[in-house]
């Protein structure tokens, strides 16, 4: 017998039928028989039998209900047990802070976002997250399984620790969430909004089927997630996609220049004003130095897109949803481009990335 004759060993038999029992409920909107997942996955009743009992002595499912069949036979329904477990996801922005809570059924127990001033400190953005956490707690009083955090900063992709920039849009995020927010989890990831929205869009929103495509955060700040062969690429340290720190000629970044050019934000010595960008963009008509900015802005995603060959740009953040933006980045960023690119507004948040991820997290750490 040649050693690809081998068959597998039981234990790897058993949790190959238990991923796919619980891939299947997970799947379903509906509870499932051991019947009808054995039709749905090809595997033999008694081994699905099996794997419904271990799964349902480590209580990862439960028994729902009794469904009549055939001959007056009765089948045992069963569900992810919600009560198993939950995930958290958090994300810490220059304007609020979020936090969602999702049972391990993949049900929703906690979403809200509380707004921050513009002059919060570290100390004020640690206690707004800190009483989120703590009434996530409250509305989901099971065991916290996995996290995930969305930061306004880069993130070091090897330590996970923020990088703290002179030119930040977010300093009030220069701290360590994991540690400062006594966070315990058996998984814990941290990154930053951009590359979260990102995945979102690849993961769950209107870049499903696409490989290569360039997401650009369009708020306070700019930031660009650069998604290419299928993967989400961070660079180093993960400072890739920085695009609002590019060098314009004169020696300026984007983001300054934009600032220079009337959407810049008084308040905080660097980033952009959304409502006095909001002001400009919808207005009757775009002035001069408008226009001036938004080509600067087309030019340096056209660049991206040139230098990544991405199929698609995904406009994201709370400006991308302004019409007169849209239609100018549309025809504007197509042909500046060597090759055909589509634009889309993005539908999807740095908070749903994070929480799919902590989902995910929490559903593999016990084996789905």
């Amino acid at each position: 017998m040649s050693s690809t004759d081998v068959p597998p060993r039981p234990g790897l038999l058993a949790t190959i039928t238990a991923n796919r029992f619980l891939a299947l409920l997970n799947e379903s909107e509906t509870p499932l028989s051991r019947s009808d997942i054995a039709q749905l996955s090809g595997i033999s009743k008694p081994a699905i039998s099996d794997a419904a009992r271990r799964l349902e002595d480590s209580g990862v499912i439960v028994a729902t209900g009794m469904r009549e069949g055939r001959r007056g036979r009765v089948a045992a329904l069963y569900e992810i047990n919600a009560a198993r477990g939950h995930s958290v996801a958090l994300a810490l922005d220059s304007a609020f802070v979020s936090a969602r809570s999702v049972r391990l059924d993949g049900t929703i127990a906690f979403d809200k976002t509380e707004p921050l001033p513009h002059d919060a400190g570290s100390d004020y953005v640690i206690a707004v997250a800190s009483g989120l956490l703590e009434a996530v707690e409250k509305a989901s009083p099971t065991p916290l399984l996995a996290a995930a955090i969305s930061v306004a900063d880069p993130v070091d992709r090897i330590t996970g620790e923020i990088i703290p920039m002179a030119d930040s849009v977010f300093p009030a995020g220069h701290f360590n969430p994991v540690r400062d927010l006594n966070i315990e989890a058996a998984e814990v990831k941290i990154d930053n909004d951009v590359n979260w929205a990102t995945l979102a869009e690849h993961r769950v929103g209107a870049m499903r089927s696409v490989g290569d495509f360039l997401y650009v955060h369009l708020g306070a700040g700019l930031g660009a997630g650069l998604f290419l062969g299928g993967n989400l690429q961070r660079g180093a340290r993960g400072l890739a996609g920085e695009i609002g720190h590019l060098r314009l000629p004169g020696g300026d970044d984007l983001t300054r220049t934009l600032s220079r050019l009337g959407f810049g934000n008084a308040a905080r010595a660097y980033g952009l004003d959304l409502e006095a960008s909001r002001q400009l963009l919808l207005g009757l008509e775009l002035s001069p130095a408008t226009r001036e900015g938004l080509d600067h802005l087309a030019v340096a995603i056209a660049n991206m897109v040139t230098l990544l060959n991405s199929s698609a740009v995904v406009l994201g953040g709370p400006l991308a949803g302004l019409a007169p933006l849209e239609n100018y980045f549309s025809t504007a960023i197509p042909v500046l481009s060597l090759d055909h690119v589509d634009v889309v507004v993005g539908t999807r948040s740095p908070l749903d990335g994070a929480s799919h991820e902590a989902h995910r997290m929490a559903r593999a750490g016990l084996g789905f």
